[in-house]
């Protein structure tokens, strides 16, 4: 009995370490309807699609909900945004219950998605234009694919309590006493985004460096949408000094006075945040017709106008190409996330200066 019970035990430690010697990969074919001919396919699944999406702020998603709702109507939608991190619990929560009722998922946590590829959980499916699709970025048997480019690491201000010229050029000026009570950051120990941004800053400046951050009366908050939400409330109120934060995205900015600038010398992080379908869709036609759209032309090309997309031919068109950027690694998210251990060490290591981290979750609050 002991000796089955160590085998078994030893079969297990092996199956964590090589995944992928079971994984099945079959060589599906790309996709050759058009969007409308999935439509009607998916009309007739009559199911309501599902889909989890990583995000601290549900305004986030809701351009892609009216963008596919308007036009796909007869398709129903429900999109669920909350943190990656509780999403992707969640979905192996619902799979070791026999449970799964999530179709499509999006999440920053892109190591999940090649647990779940190895698990033989993910549908294969290569949408029409899979060979336009950045080879980088792309699962190649097709199980999943990236969606949207993300990056934290720029300033973003209130303008109007802070002239352009005055901005920080560097992180390390971030230390200057003008700084003291001005700053609204995200926790780092809190989102593994932020906690690789802060991985990357720390090992330039040491830990010195994030000491006397912390000595800054910062705003330490939950979520990366809380900072410009937050700055957006303060630029109504001559009293708040609440000005600067480098943890945020210009997606969640509503007042105007609120604007960017990249760091001078420094690194700042970007990702392409992955989606996959699942197997266990209970709405196949419905779940191809959201990748599809969303991988389109027609929804990507709007996107080409600012930044790089998914779509190679975009880019070309547009002359955005972020690989070749001195300023950042497109794949340094991806691997700091695989690698668990490492972003636990981080993630202590910035807990053990500032504290658990503390406050309402940002999808209860926006």
């Amino acid at each position: 009995m002991q000796i089955l019970l160590i085998n078994v035990l030893l079969w297990a430690a092996i199956g964590l370490q090589f995944p992928v010697l079971a994984q099945w990969r079959p060589n599906v074919p790309t996709e050759l309807r058009s969007l409308d001919q999935i439509y009607a396919a998916a009309q007739l699944e009559q199911c309501n699609l599902t889909v989890s999406a990583g995000g601290d702020a549900k305004e986030e998603w809701a351009p892609v909900v009216a963008g596919f709702t308007q036009r796909f109507p007869k398709v129903g939608l429900n999109l669920t945004v909350d943190l990656s991190k509780y999403h992707a619990a969640l979905i192996d929560r619902s799979f070791y219950a026999n449970d799964e009722y999530i179709d499509v998922a999006l999440l920053q946590t892109s190591q999940n998605f090649a647990q779940w590829k190895a698990q033989n959980r993910l549908m294969f499916y290569k949408p029409q234009n899979f060979s336009d699709i950045n080879n980088d970025e792309k699962d190649f048997d097709g199980a999943y694919l990236p969606s949207l480019l993300f990056s934290f690491g720029s300033f973003y201000y209130d303008s109007s309590k802070l002239n352009q010229s005055e901005l920080p050029t560097t992180y390390l000026d971030l230390l200057e006493p003008r700084w003291k009570g001005k700053l609204i950051l995200t926790y780092p120990n809190d989102d593994d985004a932020i906690n690789y941004l802060f991985s990357v800053i720390t090992s330039k400046y040491g830990f010195d460096w994030l000491e006397a951050l912390a000595q800054q009366d910062v705003q330490w908050v939950r979520g990366t949408a809380t900072p410009s939400i937050l700055m957006g409330e303060a630029s109504q109120n001559s009293s708040s000094q609440r000005v600067l934060s480098f943890t945020t995205t210009g997606q969640y900015v509503k007042a105007p006075t609120i604007r960017s600038q990249a760091p001078v010398m420094e690194e700042y992080i970007s990702w392409y945040q992955p989606m996959g379908i699942f197997s266990s869709t209970r709405c196949p036609e419905s779940s191809k017709l959201f990748v599809s759209w969303f991988l389109s032309d027609e929804f990507q090309q709007p996107l080409s106008q600012t930044s790089n997309t998914v779509l190679d031919h975009l880019d070309l068109k547009s002359g955005f190409d972020i690989y070749a950027s001195n300023s950042t690694q497109v794949g340094g998210l991806p691997r700091f996330m695989e690698d668990r251990a490492m972003v636990e060490w981080w993630r202590m290591q910035f807990e053990l200066t500032l504290g658990t981290a503390s406050g309402p979750d940002p999808n209860d609050l926006y």
